[in-house]
């Protein structure tokens, strides 16, 4: 005997599914016709995106060309990665390297892409779509921001940017910091802390690199330089008009699938994702591009990786010099007695000649403080004059003061062009010297690591009569005879000791 099963809640459910099914937004493979807007909008976006992804000032190229494989860095890389938008108008002014004014080319651009996709539209009456134009347009962007967070985030992943505050810097006045050294030491003071930041910029680059990953990557790449261009302004940094051309580009790429997440999240619907890709039916073709595509991935990832790494890890770091100091000298130093011609000079801070204190690093720099002003590195590293090569410009222009690589390659003292985290952002009442040691004769050759005062140097006998005394007695920079006693303080750094020291007093 059969039984006849019937189900009651069946047209329930058929409906249900019914209507499931007409609220899924369904994307044809097929491309439609645009709408007029559309079409202005896309041609006005697409010139924009064109010129910010394309170095388009001379100084780009002849440094490219310029490069001699045998020799390259880290520092060729990221000049390749990090390099400008179009630089139409120079502002020499403060608000032109660090304020609003600085934003004026990213203004003209967009204002030049108006025009010239207004004159697109006059000509162009046939076409009905520019899906292809618009998918090519998106991989420029992508690789473009790819590699340049990428560039970004290995000199973090290999703390070179941001780096531990120097024994002089410890005993430099609060109050005497510019606003970047202050962001800048804040940051560097924790190493996984900066290494951490590393990776949030290089983990949206990466996330570029694969096209179904590329929304996500965009959208954190928009935030996080988004972030950074807001600290920049607030520390007056430089670095604010790079990062917000970083943004731009992420939500230029994000823009695409913007209405599918938009759907999917707040309309909550389910959608089926189109993407246009172009068919590439030679096989020639497809292995051409696997083979462009792959080698600049290899170049600027594992590659560029590599060199920052052997960089921080071989005593290149562009930010800490590399020639060791005097054995067991670094420290903070009182000083104990000054002679200037012989004659005692006694302690008083309105002196612009006697020493106030003293310190030696790990490295070849030796410090001293005096009431004596000098003109500061403002750690100006970004500034837009870099663009059109202004050499004459010191104020607001002073990339020459991280030149390391370049005296490297020229097989000088790198150590000379290692000075914008020891000297820059800084009160100038603290002159800072390099030294070349003679360990046999006991001397010591000064040079200022200041550019702005380059032409200072002293010759130092150095005697050490115990470990934590030093007398130094030879000529200073202004040629006069000078006797100094250092004797080293045990000084105590809450910031170095950490909360958990047992150190109570410092």
């Amino acid at each position: 005997m059969s039984t006849l099963e019937i189900n009651l809640d069946a047209p329930a459910e058929a409906a249900i599914a019914d209507k499931q099914e007409q609220e899924v937004v369904k994307e044809s493979p097929k491309t439609g016709k645009w709408k007029n807007y559309q079409k202005i909008a896309f041609r006005i976006g697409f010139l924009y995106m064109l010129f910010l992804c394309i170095p388009t000032y001379p100084k780009f190229y002849e440094e490219l060309f310029a490069l001699k494989f045998s020799k390259i860095t880290y520092h060729d890389f990221q000049a390749i990665v990090a390099f400008w938008p179009p630089q139409i108008v120079t502002i020499e002014s403060e608000e032109g390297v660090f304020g609003l004014l600085n934003y004026i080319n990213l203004i003209l651009l967009f204002a030049g892409s108006i025009v010239g996709g207004l004159i697109w539209t006059a000509f162009d009456k046939k076409s009905t779509e520019y899906s292809k134009l618009y998918y090519w347009i998106r991989v420029l962007a992508r690789y473009r921001l790819a590699y340049g967070m990428i560039g970004w985030g290995l000199k973090k992943a290999f703390p070179m940017q941001m780096v531990f505050p120097t024994v002089g810097m410890l005993n430099t006045p609060f109050i005497d910091m510019a606003e970047k050294k202050l962001y800048w030491s804040h940051v560097g003071v924790s190493f996984w802390y900066t290494v951490f930041l590393g990776f949030a910029e290089i983990l949206p680059g990466l996330l570029l690199l694969n096209r179904k990953t590329s929304p996500l990557g965009a959208a954190l790449a928009a935030v996080v330089t988004f972030n950074i261009c807001i600290a920049n302004h607030a520390y007056d940094a430089g670095v604010a008009v790079p990062a917000a051309y970083f943004a731009i580009i992420g939500i230029f790429i994000v823009w695409y699938d913007l209405p599918k997440i938009w759907n999917l999240l707040v309309n909550e619907k389910d959608i089926l994702p189109y993407r246009y890709q172009p068919v590439i039916s030679e096989k020639w073709q497809r292995n051409l591009a696997a083979g462009v595509k792959w080698t600049f991935n290899f170049l600027f990832v594992p590659v560029a990786a590599g060199l920052w790494a052997y960089g921080f890890f071989n005593g290149n770091n562009y930010n800490i010099p590399s020639t060791p100091g005097l054995a067991g000298a670094k420290g903070y130093y009182n000083v104990t007695e000054y002679r200037l011609s012989n004659k005692i000079v006694p302690y008083t801070p309105q002196d612009s000649i006697r020493w106030q204190d003293a310190t030696f690093e790990g490295w070849s720099s030796l410090s001293y403080k005096t009431n004596r002003g000098a003109i500061a590195d403002r750690m100006i590293g970004y500034s837009p004059l870099r663009v059109k090569n202004d050499k004459k410009n010191n104020r607001l222009n002073q990339v020459n003061t991280q030149d390391s690589d370049q005296l490297d390659k020229l097989k000088k003292n790198r150590d000379l062009g290692v000075t914008r985290w020891e000297v820059g952002g800084m009160a100038g009442e603290r002159r800072y010297f390099f030294y070349k040691a003679d360990t046999v004769n006991h001397i010591l050759y000064l040079q200022n690591k200041n550019k702005n005062h380059k032409e200072e140097t002293q010759v130092l006998h150095y005697s050490r009569p115990t470990a934590n005394r030093i007398i130094l007695n030879g000529i200073n920079e202004f040629r006069d005879s000078i006797y100094v006693v250092l004797d080293r303080s045990d000084k105590k750094y809450p910031l170095v000791e950490g909360r958990y020291s047992s150190v109570k007093e410092y």
